[in-house]
């Protein structure tokens, strides 16, 4: 059996899913025990199936992460794990390192964030959309328009704000160690090019589980409803959705491109990747390891945020059969006045002060 150098990617069948997790339902005692019962048997039977294919885990680290996330393992995401197992390893001569599980193998994102929880999944990364149905202070990052630009987005995130609302995960069974990047959010349909609110009409469009998302979109003129991503490339293939929204590289890595032909750059959300962790796992770890691991979270993050930033550019120029539509000053204030209204919404969820602080922050 071959030596362990580097980290286990657990690939089982492909599944057409990333960013944001399975369909919200209401919980209960029972759903949450199947859920983590459903993830403990995926967990053995993908580890048996690397096992089976050669993964050494004779040279398993003394600490393994089990690592999990719904993008595929071309995403910057998946590449800033295999980064942080890399450094993991190198720091701590051998005795920490992660087992990654990709393409939604242990859930959607809604799962990932529970089966933080559970401890089933001891390190994922999601949307921050998903994550707001637990901790209501991440609906702020739904306000639409937002943000102007990465280096804003960055100041914030990194910020007192940003590490007050990783904070409100505390006490809901998870730690927030940091923010990756998702990336801006752009208007995709395989209808026509779309330049104002106007064109919207009568589009059928799928959106995130999240309710200031569809309400920005219902503001804005589509049809919007909710979807699982990981039925989204069927349901668009059958024509049951004419639009979606997301970052240009999550499109392309995902090859929305076969069924989408438009897109529109409209920037209305920055999407970050906040990253969470079990804190019993995290308690686990000598202080020693601790100040290991964080090092390394922050060594990941500032990889990522690299990749993140070449990613859409790189999707684009892949993207030979796609028509992109840059909007104009004039063309973008159109769509950004339709939805000033949801940020009483956002108020509503996320609370009045945060948000007026966050406005402020952004406003220059």
């Amino acid at each position: 059996m071959p030596t362990l150098n580097g980290p286990v990617t657990v690939s089982g069948m492909r599944q057409e899913g990333a960013a944001s997790g399975s369909r919200i339902t209401g919980r209960t005692d029972m759903s949450l025990t199947r859920a983590a019962y459903t993830v403990r048997a995926g967990f053995v039977a993908a580890l048996a199936s690397a096992t089976f294919f050669g993964a050494a885990v004779a040279a398993e680290p003394e600490i393994t992460f089990r690592a999990a996330h719904s993008s595929t393992p071309s995403s910057t995401g998946h590449k800033a794990l295999e980064f942080l197992d890399k450094e993991l390893r190198e720091k701590s001569d051998g005795r920490i390192g992660l087992v990654i599980f990709p393409n939604s193998q242990l859930g959607g994102e809604r799962e990932l964030v529970e089966n933080v929880q559970f401890g089933n999944v001891d390190l994922t990364f999601v949307s921050s959309a998903p994550v707001a149905s637990f901790a209501p202070q991440f609906f702020a990052f739904d306000i639409p328009f937002l943000f102007k630009d990465r280096e804003q987005a960055y100041g914030v995130l990194d910020g007192d704000i940003g590490k007050e609302i990783l904070a409100s995960l505390d006490d809901k069974g998870m730690v927030g160690l940091g923010y990756w990047e998702n990336g801006f959010r752009q208007l995709t349909n395989n209808k026509m090019e779309i330049r104002t609110p106007e064109d919207l009409a009568g589009l059928k469009m799928r959106t995130m589980e999240n309710e200031v998302h569809i309400a920005t979109w219902r503001a804005e003129g589509a049809n919007p409803a909710p979807l699982a991503f990981n039925e989204l490339f069927t349901a668009l293939q059958q024509g049951t959705f004419d639009a979606q929204e997301g970052p240009i590289n999550l499109f392309y890595d995902m090859k929305f491109n076969e069924v989408q032909k438009f897109i529109t750059k409209t920037n209305h959300i920055y999407s970050p990747w906040p990253v969470l962790a079990n804190p019993d796992k995290l308690a686990s770890l000598s202080a020693e390891d601790r100040a290991l691991f964080d090092a390394a979270i922050s060594a990941a993050t500032e990889y990522q945020r690299g990749l993140a930033q070449e990613a859409d550019d790189k999707a684009e120029a892949a993207m030979t059969d796609v028509t992109f539509t840059t909007l104009t000053s004039e063309e973008l204030a159109a769509f950004s006045a339709k939805v000033v209204p949801i940020v009483d919404l956002v108020k509503e969820k996320a609370g009045a002060d945060l948000v007026d602080r966050l406005l402020t922050a952004t406003a220059n």
